[in-house]
């Protein structure tokens, strides 16, 4: 059966240390720039570098996320940093952004890619697109089923699925609702998740599912590991680079044991103890996501969005400063606990635990004992009592981590003859082969000779290093061999093999940059109107959805059509022929060479910018674009619309609503199509185009007076003419 990477986050070297630890083939890191989990503690070059070798000594390979938006003024930056990871030998880039795969794939073609959940792959054409294109591997997007997966295992390269963790509940790549609400890009890896905040109906009312209406429950499918195994899926991936190194640890060694028995055909069954220690460490409940199909009410988790930890008691009572709890499970000193109520949950720390009035450091199930609690909140009887972290849980891992040193097996082979030089070979098992000598020829022992088993318990002390001699193959005659020599001998041997493993690529290095683009026909059209209602506009050009614009959401797309005078949203759109096409906003295009790779594909004439570039940006890009080109392109700018903030496969509730409105009064429309679900902007963007030769309006059934709105983008347009 196929060898599957099992691939683990790292936010930090403590975590990468334990992924390594528990058993994963690849991990996946973030820079201090350019990552979409800003928030994580990343890494720096000195510490990349660390990590890299720390890897690879230890066949793990090392992708780091390069998966944001990029500006005009930051690509330059990111160029140098591509090529600090290139010469460091990092194995391969996860990225989002078309400009910088276009610079990545023409620069260092020898330089894997692999195409981020964020450049929203959904469909087999996309799948089909980015192969041709030159990447090496295809993240798809979470919402993609199982037979979706199936399918594009047999296209000729490598896909990767998420297999446990936190999920969105918007596709990736296609959420502008922190950006729009918090002023906070999600596509810039600053995402505020808005996911999991609390909206309502309207000013009095509950959705009857929970506040939480957006928030999702996290995936895991561990037992549905051998499906995906005989899919043919490339790489099974755990979400948490915001997790923990415990977290990491515990969940890369339930999921090695788990597919290392269905690689030896054995079943595996996470035990009642594991599945207790995955919950404790951290979850919002679990479900099989779309990926196998489960319903809106298994996929949901709106009754809290955060970490629920499991019930260990009931609230007894409350008064004096001191909460009086009945466990129905162990509890230890400086455990984390949280008391579910309302109108918030009480978070706190057992930094005190009395029973019986006497100060204890653990109590057990059945025991009644009282916490200390000062705040102005409340708890209720009945309310229950989670436990959120576990010290005892903790210690046990970082003991685990720190004891289980991940081993690399190397075989010894020495020859030790009088008057010759002593030889040793090392020689690990995937191929390389290391051979050193002493200095000087060795001298018949004139006493006591020193035997093999003496020579092999003096090679085999490999100290702090991560290998192990598992056998040795050598002669000797009758000879005197210093110890100091043998010592010296076995740290050179062990250092240069260390070395040689620690490098895995012989690269080309970098090519110039050398691109030539020619300017296309201009568009007919300089203005464009997105339309969600009937419209009657004789004088600028309506595109409605099937209609001159192809879907965001296009699941069933296969490669191949042929789409003419249309805005296309995502990158499926690019395996049909094309004609007079304009690349749309969805496509996130924030950059020049973004924009130069979008119209080097035949029948491209013309791109939307992202919505979240401003002005000034758009500015920079046009400049630069010009500067290296020797043209300026025709592109659309918003300025008039609300956005799609969210777009969600399915449903997220059992009922059609439609509005949701936040803590703060602003109401999001919400509206329904066929297969999924759109969260609408609370207001219009509304904003100038000095720069675009035209520009792009959304008009639907929430704008108050469209040919008000028509009238002014028009004369906006003539102005500038």
């Amino acid at each position: 059966m196929k060898k599957i990477e099992l691939l683990a986050p790292a936010g930090n070297m403590d975590s990468l240390i334990a992924a390594v630890q528990a058993g994963c083939d690849a991990v996946y890191l973030g820079l201090t720039s350019y990552s979409a989990r800003a928030f994580a503690g990343n890494f720096d070059k000195d510490q990349l570098i660390q990590a890299v070798h720390y890897c690879h000594v230890r066949n793990v390979r090392v992708y780091v996320t390069m998966n944001t938006m990029l500006y005009e003024t930051e690509i330059e930056r990111a160029k140098e940093t591509v090529d600090f990871l290139y010469k460091n030998d990092v194995d391969a880039l996860l990225i989002q952004d078309l400009g910088l795969f276009h610079l990545v794939h023409t620069m260092y073609p020898d330089f894997e890619i692999h195409c981020s959940t964020q450049m929203h792959i959904h469909n087999l054409a996309g799948v089909q697109v980015m192969k041709e294109e030159g990447a090496s591997r295809v993240v798809l997007a979470r919402e993609s089923p199982i037979e979706l997966v199936e399918k594009a295992c047999q296209m000729g390269i490598d896909i990767e699925v998420f297999v446990y963790g936190a999920i969105c509940i918007s596709y990736s790549g296609q959420c502008l609702f922190s950006s729009a609400a918090k002023n906070r890009s999600a596509n810039r890896g600053m995402c505020a998740q808005c996911c999991r905040l609390k909206y309502f109906p309207d000013d009095s009312h509950h959705f009857k599912e929970g506040d939480y209406i957006l928030s999702p429950r996290d995936l895991n499918v561990i037992d549905q590991i051998p499906q995906l195994i005989k899919a043919g899926v490339a790489s099974l991936k755990i979400e948490g680079r915001m997790k923990r190194p415990e977290y990491v640890y515990l969940v890369i060694k339930t999921f090695r044991e788990a597919i290392d028995a269905c690689l030896n055909g054995k079943p595996y069954h996470v035990s009642k103890q594991r599945q207790q220690e995955l919950l404790e460490m951290f979850n919002r409940g679990f479900s099989k996501g779309h990926l196998f199909h489960d319903d809106v009410e298994s996929r949901m988790g709106q009754y809290r969005p955060n970490h629920r930890g499991i019930q260990i008691g009931s609230v007894l009572s409350y008064g004096h400063g001191e909460v009086c709890v009945k466990l129905s499970a162990p509890l230890h000193q400086h455990d984390g606990l949280r008391i579910l109520t309302s109108p918030q949950d009480i978070g706190l720390t057992a930094v005190k635990i009395f029973k019986k009035g006497k100060l204890v450091n653990s109590a057990d199930k059945g025991d009644v004992i009282s916490l200390p609690l000062h705040g102005k909140q409340m708890p209720k009887p009945g309310d229950p009592l989670q436990k959120t972290s576990d010290t005892v849980l903790l210690a046990k891992i970082d003991e685990e981590i720190a004891e289980n040193e991940r081993k690399v097996s190397l075989d010894a082979y020495y020859h030790a003859m009088p008057q010759e030089k002593l030889v040793l070979t090392l020689k690990d098992h995937d191929g390389h082969s290391i051979t050193v000598q002493s200095d000087d020829v060795l001298q018949t022992a004139k006493k006591a000779p020193m035997h093999k088993e003496q020579i092999e318990a003096s090679l085999s002390k490999t100290g702090d290093t991560c290998f192990v001699i598992s056998s040795f193959n050598g002669e000797a005659g009758n000879v005197f061999i210093p110890v100091s020599q043998l010592n010296a001998l076995r740290r050179e041997a062990l250092s240069k093999m260390e070395e040689v493993r620690a490098v895995l690529h012989v690269r080309s290095g970098a090519r110039e940059y050398n691109v030539q683009l020619m300017q296309c026909v201009a568009p007919k059209d300089r203005i464009l109107v997105e339309a969600h209602t009937d419209l009657d506009m004789n004088d600028v050009r309506i595109i409605t959805q099937g209609n001159g614009l192809t879907p965001v959401i296009n699941q069933d797309q296969m490669p191949g059509g042929e789409l003419s005078d249309t805005v296309i949203s995502q990158m499926g759109d690019f395996s049909c022929t094309l004609h007079n096409c304009i690349a749309g906003m969805t496509l996130n295009i924030a950059n020049s060479y973004a924009l130069a790779f979008v119209l080097s594909h035949p029948g491209i004439i013309g791109a939307v910018f992202s919505s979240e570039c401003s002005n000034e940006q758009i500015h920079a890009v046009l400049d630069a674009f010009e500067k290296r080109y020797g043209f300026v392109p025709y592109t659309y700018e918003l300025v008039y619309g609300r956005r799609v903030l969210m777009h969600i496969k399915d449903r997220f509730t059992s009922e059609n609503i439609h509005s949701m409105q936040d803590l703060h009064g602003s109401v999001y429309p919400v509206r329904y199509n066929s297969s999924s679900t759109e969260i609408v902007e609370n207001a219009p963007v509304h904003r100038a185009n000095p720069y675009c030769y035209g520009s792009y309006v959304i008009l639907d059934e929430w704008t108050r007076n469209p040919s008000a709105v028509k009238e002014e983008v028009h004369e906006e347009i003539l102005g500038r003419i």
